[in-house]
């Protein structure tokens, strides 16, 4: 009997090994066998304020231990400073930011790597380390001077987003081109940035929409020789926030061969979170107060206090994991598979959908969209094959 039975097993499993649809494979192995990219993280701004990400914290979305739960496989670490930062040191703090991510790799070699280039992908993936690229997060960082641009490559930044909710010398970000578009001087691409766009496409710098007015989208759609992406945004057609993106946008960055990769931010998923949200901030409105006498209300350390203080309260009315996937099957239909991915904004906004709360529940993505249809080779697209095509591309 046990000879007929393991016969029986090496059918089965030569069957299963032809068919790979033909057996109820775990989702989570289909997950930790897939490459994982996600392609906008915030965590550097805790690392900066002192926190070791490096150890697990209950309070971030990410850190090195929610990193291996969840498969991640290339993380794009933003590079963000406020504007409203009193001394306008952007590229110093920028180059501080990035001298912390090296710090951090060099304390676990064995487990990140940094990426430069499709090469360093494939290197580190095969050495199981995380490959960690550089993004950078406003175009304000460099002000006017296209050096600083060329020093960020040279230090591994392969994504630029042109702007961040404010407008700079290169371009009006979606923000000011909603509400401020009569006091901007300039609406669209400026001279210099379209010296930046070009200079972009000769040195492999990706370059990233999220956050562009719709006046510069459409500029760089008509500049930019390479693909584009839009590195954290969501649906404008199921959520309409100035953040989305339009049909038309969507079709014009896959028309480039680039993708819309999905944010999780309730507000950008969720049409009716915003107004819930703003509820419940009045309800904590003296607590808010309290904390804005201990902190700077425009610091980072206020921020992750009323993240602090507001989560419970917010985690309640949160969308879930369903109404990402909404999004990501919107573009699907509209464009196709091969032009959408995930750019989670994880430890950059204050509360995530439920299913998602942080990086370690990715594999939860995967089986959602395998019990909405998807293929294996799909999801695998758009888990992380989708940037990593685009990577290949652009970052020579």
């Amino acid at each position: 009997m046990s000879g007929i039975k393991t016969k029986s097993l090496s059918f089965i499993f030569i069957l299963c090994s032809l068919s790979i649809f033909s057996c109820d494979r775990s989702t989570h192995d289909i997950h930790l066998e897939s490459f994982v990219a996600d392609a906008h993280n915030d965590v550097l701004l805790r690392a900066v304020e002192g926190q070791n990400i490096l150890e697990y914290h209950p309070e971030s979305h990410s850190d090195l231990e929610k990193f291996k739960l969840g498969g991640v496989d290339l993380q794009v670490f933003s590079i963000w400073v406020s504007p409203d930062e009193k001394e306008k040191k952007y590229f110093e703090n920028a180059n501080d930011m990035i001298n912390k991510l090296n710090f951090l790799i060099s304390r676990v070699p064995k487990d990140w790597g940094l990426a430069k280039s499709y090469q360093d992908i494939t290197y580190n993936s095969r050495k199981n380390k995380m490959s960690c690229v550089i993004g950078v997060e406003g175009g304000h960082i460099i002000g006017r001077d296209i050096s600083k641009l060329e020093a960020l490559h040279d230090r591994g930044m392969r994504y630029l987003g042109l702007t961040w909710n404010n407008s700079n010398h290169i371009a009006s970000s979606a923000k000011d081109e909603t509400f401020n578009r009569n006091s901007l001087s300039n609406i669209g691409l400026s001279d210099f940035g379209s010296e930046v766009i070009q200079k972009c496409n000769d040195l492999g710098v990706i370059i990233d929409v999220s956050h562009a007015g719709e006046q510069t989208f459409w500029d760089v759609v008509d500049q930019s020789q390479e693909p584009i992406i839009a590195s954290h945004s969501s649906v404008y057609a199921l959520c309409p926030h100035y953040r989305n993106l339009k049909d038309d946008q969507i079709k014009a960055i896959a028309k480039t061969g680039g993708a819309v990769f999905i944010n999780f931010y309730p507000g950008y998923i969720d049409s009716t979170f915003q107004q819930k949200a703003e509820i419940i901030n009045m309800k904590y409105e003296v607590e808010l107060d309290i904390l804005a006498e201990k902190y700077d209300p425009l610091s980072n350390q206020y921020w992750f206090e009323e993240t602090k203080l507001l989560k419970h309260e917010k985690a309640r009315i949160a969308p879930n994991i369903n109404d990402v996937i909404k999004h990501i099957s919107y573009i699907v239909n509209l464009v196709g598979v091969d032009y959408v991915g995930i750019g989670s904004d994880y430890d950059g906004v204050e509360i995530m959908p439920t299913g998602l709360e942080n990086v370690s529940k990715l594999p939860f993505l995967t089986k959602k969209l395998i019990e909405h249809g998807y293929t294996i080779r799909e999801v695998r697209k758009i888990l992380g094959g989708n940037f990593k095509r685009i990577f290949k591309e652009v970052c020579k």
